[in-house]
C-alpha cells in the first residue's frame, strides 16, 4: 500500500506499518527538515532520522539484519527516487480525483439543500390544499411559481442523477488506480532491495552500529 502525506512518501504495506520488528528490513531517503521516502513505520523514521546532524540534508537509512546502515551517495538516491517516481506521479493524479470527488460531493450537498427548499414549498401548498379541502373549498390553482417549481424539482433530479453517474466513475477509477498503485509498490520495492544490495557490495553503504 503507498500512502501520499505532506512531505513524506510512504512506500510501504499494511503488515510493514504493524509489525514493530527491528529486524524487519525496511529503508528511509531522508529528504531535508521534514521530507522522506521510505518503506517501514514511524520508528524507522525516528532510527533514521538522528543521523540528520552528521549526514543530512539528503542520505539513504536502511536496516538488514538487526544492523543499519548510511549511504550518501547521490546516485543511490537517485536510482530510488527512479523506482517511486510512477509511484507518486499516480499518487497525485490520484489527489486530483479526489479533489473532483469532494467538489461533486459539495455539488451534491448544494442540490440537497435546494431539494429540501423545494420539498417544504411544495408541502406547504398541499397542507394549504388539503386545510381548503376540508373547509369545502376548491384547491388552489396551479400558478407560475408551483410550475416553476415543478421544473425546477426535474432539473434538480437530472442533476443529482449526473452527478451520482460522475462520482461512480471516478470510483472505479480510483479503485483501478488503486490497484495499479499496488503493484507499482512491489516493483518499486523490488528495484529498491537491489540497489541497497549493491550499495553494501560496493562499500557505498556505512556501518552505523
Amino acid at each position: 500500500m503507498t500512502r501520499i502525506l505532506p512531505l513524506l512518501l510512504l512506500v510501504s504495506s499494511a503488515a510493514a506499518l504493524a509489525r514493530g520488528d527491528d529486524d524487519e528490513p525496511a529503508w528511509v531517503v531522508v529528504r531535508g527538515d521534514r521530507g522522506a521516502s521510505m518503506h517501514g513505520d514511524m520508528r524507522d523514521l525516528k532510527a533514521a532520522r538522528k543521523y540528520f546532524d552528521e549526514y543530512g540534508p539528503e542520505y539513504l537509512w536502511f536496516r538488514r539484519d538487526g544492523k543499519e546502515y548510511v549511504v550518501r551517495d547521490g546516485k543511490v538516491i537517485d536510482q530510488i527516487d527512479e523506482a517511486t517516481r510512477p509511484q507518486e506521479e499516480l499518487g497525485n493524479e490520484q489527489a486530483r480525483l479526489g479533489k473532483r470527488q469532494a467538489e461533486l460531493g459539495r455539488q451534491q450537498s448544494e442540490l440537497g439543500m435546494k431539494q429540501s427548499e423545494l420539498g417544504m414549498k411544495q408541502a406547504r401548498r398541499a397542507i394549504e390544499n388539503a386545510r381548503r379541502g376540508m373547509e369545502g373549498k376548491k384547491p388552489l390553482p396551479p400558478d407560475e411559481d408551483e410550475r416553476d417549481l415543478e421544473k425546477l424539482q426535474e432539473y434538480l433530479s437530472s442533476m443529482q442523477e449526473k452527478l451520482g453517474r460522475e462520482q461512480e466513475k471516478i470510483g472505479r477509477e480510483q479503485e483501478k488506480m488503486g490497484r495499479e498503485q499496488e503493484r507499482l509498490a512491489k516493483q518499486a520495492q523490488g528495484k529498491i532491495e537491489e540497489v541497497i544490495e549493491a550499495s553494501l557490495k560496493d562499500g557505498a553503504a556505512q556501518r552505523m552500529n
